[in-house]
């Protein structure tokens, strides 16, 4: 099984549509999102920080990478929980399509 795991910096929520600016990427992550966690075999797992801090203490790897550059260097993008494939933004759409061995679409985010 392929899976992608993204630990994202601490939010009220994991759309983007709230606050005061609507960040494009997340709405884009959060569609993709939807995507492939209908995919048999492929998995792809959000955790933000505020609502989810075991989850990154579990990880060993985004712990430490967390002590050494702050929490400045969220989004961190693992691959099969062992490889961190991205640090500091969230996955295109082709990576994760390179990632899980799909063929995700471009998706443009009207705002």
């Amino acid at each position: 099984m392929d899976k992608i795991t993204l630990y994202e910096p601490p939010m009220c929520c994991s759309t983007g549509v709230c606050g005061p600016s609507v960040d494009g990427n997340l709405i884009r992550i959060t569609s993709l999102f939807q995507q492939i966690r209908k995919i048999k075999g492929k998995q792809f797992i959000r955790y933000n920080l505020s609502a989810n801090p075991d989850s990154f203490v579990r990880n060993q790897t985004v712990t430490q990478l967390i002590q050494e550059k702050g929490i400045d260097c969220l989004p961190i993008t693992v691959l099969n929980d062992e490889t961190i494939v991205k640090i500091n933004d969230y996955p295109t759409n082709k990576e994760l399509s390179k990632w899980l061995n799909l063929c995700l679409e471009e998706a443009e985010v009207s705002l």
